[in-house]
Formats: structure tokens, C-alpha cells, sequence
């Protein structure tokens, strides 16, 4: 999927968590939930950092596309050189592709791992302290929005090998990233980011206008039922291949100003 297609639906799946703490006033929550939708964001787009030309992580958060590109580079080296094929009995070589370590299961954790100890650093460095939350959170973040991003690259045709390098589990779907059909647009990943945002939109009425009026924690096992509902939508719709998602490119763009314009 393209990189604003990552961020939205990712972001998408995570807001509904987090929307019961904005609407229960308490401010020491703040820090905390916009330190992970921000590390949610960034992890979104970090595997992405292994392809071939500028992906958006690039153009919106350069600083860790430059960590990323020889983080990456340090991974291969250390799979290749440091006889890891045979300790580990990986099936795959590692090399430097689209869609490799850094699309794998393993290279998302050491990835998350490592950019939160350049955060930790940082943070100790400016505020000559470190706050073990803020951290740990950072981490989740990045794990988790680097997750999403391997789940939603599973619905397109290349998919991912959520086992690699170690053997071989191909997950894909019948998503095109780009358009198959000349002139027209697999409208599924737009479909996705509003079922998605939907159930944020609900979530700020309810609160808004006092629908919902039992506590936040309650709520909770709702938001997480909604949400894997959402998901489960996503991978069914994802696997099917009617001619349906494919719609006109220029009447979805035009569809899209309307909108921008009614806001």
C-alpha cells in the first residue's frame, strides 16, 4: 500500500483506544497517548525505508528514513557475515530487497528496539533523565504501527513472508498498489480507512452529546470488538477479486475535493 494509506489506516485502528481518555479530562493521560499515536505514526512507514526509491517516511520524517537506511544495512551485514545463516538455520538469505528483514516479524522488533534507545538517548541527553513510561511507550508505538504496516501490505498481491528468514508463510491478498487497470483505482484500502475512522466519528458523537455514559474502562472491550471486526473485514474484502473495487480514478478524485472542500 502507498505510505498516506499506511498512516491512515494505522492511526485509524489506534485512535479508538484512545479516544475515551481525550473525553475523561484527565490531562496526565496526554503525553502518554500523543507519544504513542506519534510512534504509531513514524512505525508506520518505517519498514518502508528498505525500498528502492524516497517512500513518505522520507519526505515526513527524513530523520529516521537516515537512521533507518543503515540500520538496515547493519542488519544485513550481521545476517551475512556473522554466520548467522547457520546458527539460526535460516531458510533465506538476507539481502538488501523491498519487502526483506525489514518486512519480517524479527526486523520490525530489532528495528523498534533500537529507534527507542536513539529516543532514550535523546531524551537523557536534552533532559538528563528518562522517563521509563514515556519509553516504553515509544517502543509499543513503533512495534505496533510497524506490525499494521506488515498486516496491511499482506492484503496486496506481493503480500509478506511473516516468516522470513526463517522459512516461508506468504500472506497476500488481490490489492494492487497501483492501479491495475488503466484508468481506474482499487477503491479498498480508501474503504478500509473509513470503516476504520468510523468508528472514531462514533466514538466523539457518543461522547459529545452524552450518549455514552458508562465509564471509559467498560467501554474498552466494545472499542476492541469493533476494531478486530474492522480488521476482519479488512482481510476478507482484501482476498476477494471483484471487478467491484475497481472504480473510476478520476471520479474518486473528484469525490475526494468535494469532500476536502466541504470541510
Amino acid at each position: 500500500m502507498l505510505g498516506r494509506e499506511h498512516v491512515s489506516i494505522s492511526v485509524a485502528t489506534v485512535i479508538p483506544f484512545i479516544v475515551p481518555l481525550i473525553f475523561s479530562g484527565n490531562v496526565d493521560y496526554q503525553l502518554y497517548y500523543i507519544t504513542l499515536l506519534i510512534a504509531v505514526t513514524v512505525g508506520s512507514l518505517t519498514p518502508d525505508a528498505d525500498c528502492g526509491g524516497k517512500p513518505k517516511l522520507y519526505y515526513d520524517f527524513k530523520l529516521v528514513y537516515d537512521i533507518m537506511v543503515p540500520l538496515q544495512k547493519a542488519v544485513i551485514f550481521a545476517f551475512k557475515n556473522l554466520s548467522l545463516k547457520y546458527e539460526l538455520n535460516l531458510e533465506h538469505e538476507v539481502n538488501s530487497r523491498h519487502r526483506g528483514i525489514m518486512h519480517a516479524p524479527i526486523g520490525i522488533f530489532i528495528s523498534s528496539l533500537i529507534l527507542t534507545l536513539i529516543a532514550a538517548i535523546i531524551g537523557f541527553a536534552i533532559y538528563q533523565a528518562i522517563n521509563a513510561a514515556i519509553i516504553l511507550f515509544i517502543f509499543l508505538g513503533l512495534l505496533f504501527g510497524q506490525f499494521l504496516h506488515l498486516l496491511e501490505d499482506s492484503c496486496t498481491v506481493a503480500g509478506i513472508n511473516w516468516k522470513f528468514p526463517f522459512g516461508t508463510k506468504l500472506v497476500n491478498g488481490k490489492i494492487h498498489t497501483f492501479p491495475k487497470i488503466k484508468g481506474k483505482k482499487d477503491i479498498r484500502p480508501m474503504v478500509y480507512q473509513q470503516t476504520l475512522w468510523l468508528i472514531t466519528i462514533l466514538l466523539v458523537l457518543g461522547f459529545s452529546f452524552d450518549i455514552i455514559d458508562f465509564s471509559q474502562w467498560s467501554l474498552y472491550p466494545l472499542i476492541v470488538v469493533s476494531v478486530t471486526a474492522a480488521w476482519v473485514f479488512i482481510i476478507l474484502a482484501s482476498r476477494t477479486d471483484y471487478g467491484f473495487w475497481y472504480q473510476d480514478a478520476g471520479k474518486i478524485r473528484k469525490a475526494r475535493k468535494s469532500a476536502k472542500r466541504s470541510f
